[in-house]
């Protein structure tokens, strides 16, 4: 309304706005590969955290939302949102949670238990997952994925190239299969 005010053409505006890509990090789209679509999102925060599954889920209905996620900020790491952090992912439908890197930044007392969420998760009767870091997520995540599926990666920080290898992963499993399946329909190889 305000650049019409000011003259802007409304089909300049209309085509300005297609042309934004949104917020950087922000339910930003990395990819789509066989069929899945790879989300990176800047979500660590339990209000944040449940906000973005939250759009996720209402975006993309009838489609499985899987969410990834790393407790590596100074907060995160830390016990303080324990028992939010459970709640925060109940529009997941499946968790992949990574054990807190550098967990000595936080104090011994005061430390979060990836461990402790995977449980909570499970007693939510949450599909859920404790992994050692990001290969080993990629390794679990690609049986798993299948056509119009959404993994929402929510970390703070680049997470190990996380989408780029789990991208990368899903198109050389999807060329692999389309392979076998030229191979299986008795096509030449």
């Amino acid at each position: 309304a305000l650049l019409m005010e000011l003259g802007f053409n409304p089909q300049e505006v209309l085509h300005g706005l297609s042309l934004c890509p949104g917020v950087k990090r922000r339910q930003e789209v990395r990819g789509i590969e066989a069929g899945v679509t790879v989300i990176d999102d800047f979500a660590h925060h339990p209000t944040a955290v449940k906000e973005t599954l939250r759009a996720l889920k209402e975006k993309y209905r009838d489609r499985r939302i899987i969410a990834v996620f790393e407790p590596r900020t100074n907060t995160s790491r830390r016990a303080v949102f324990q028992h939010a952090y459970p709640e925060a992912f109940l529009d997941a439908d499946m968790v992949m949670v990574r054990e807190v890197p550098d967990p000595e930044k936080a104090p011994p007392g005061d430390r979060f238990s990836s461990k402790r969420l995977v449980e909570d998760l499970r007693a939510l009767k949450i599909d859920a997952a404790l992994f050692p870091d990001a290969k080993a997520i990629v390794e679990a995540l690609l049986p798993l994925c299948r056509k119009g599926d959404v993994v929402a990666v929510l970390s703070n920080g680049a997470f190990e190239d996380i989408h780029d290898r789990l991208l990368g992963a899903l198109k050389n499993k999807d060329l692999l299969c389309k392979s076998c399946a030229t191979i299986l329909d008795g096509g030449a190889h």
